[in-house]
């Protein structure tokens, strides 16, 4: 994700600048960012993505998406025509602007059997530490386990 957190730094959307790579085999085979051309016609940086991979001719099939924007209904489906059927979305609140595509995005992955998961960049605190003690009870150290 830190991939494509890079690559939406160098987005030309003035509103929301993003980024996406496509990963296959532990391997980047494609990546994209957000643009808004001059005619104010925007491009997804998931589609852009997919389109440089086709571009190539690098083959989807099985590849995970990692993208710092939530996709388009389109780029779904774009997605799915390419075999591609997991997303991993940064997790952030959604443009406003953007609500009901996104609405149209997640049912339309739902149908299509496409997974869109969110990643958390921040620590959870319910889990940062261990708010119990240790009694005399446990053991102190593995020797003292029992290996029934």
């Amino acid at each position: 994700m830190s991939i494509a957190a890079a690559i939406a730094r160098g987005s030309t959307h003035p509103l929301v600048p993003g980024g996406c790579v496509l990963i296959r085999d532990r391997e980047v085979i494609g990546d994209g960012r957000s643009v808004l051309a001059e005619s104010k016609v925007e491009i997804d940086c998931i589609t852009y993505a997919i389109a440089t991979c086709a571009k190539r001719g690098t083959p989807t099939t099985g590849a995970t998406i990692y993208s710092t924007r939530y996709p388009f209904s389109a780029s779904v489906f774009q997605a799915y025509l390419m075999g591609i059927r997991r997303f991993v979305v940064a997790a952030h609140e959604w443009e406003a602007y953007y609500k009901d595509e996104f609405r149209r995005a997640a049912r339309l992955a739902r149908e299509l059997s496409i997974a869109i998961e969110p990643l958390f960049d921040d620590v959870d605190q319910r889990f940062t530490e261990n708010p119990h003690e240790l009694d005399e009870f446990d053991p102190k150290d593995k020797s003292e386990t029992n290996n029934d």
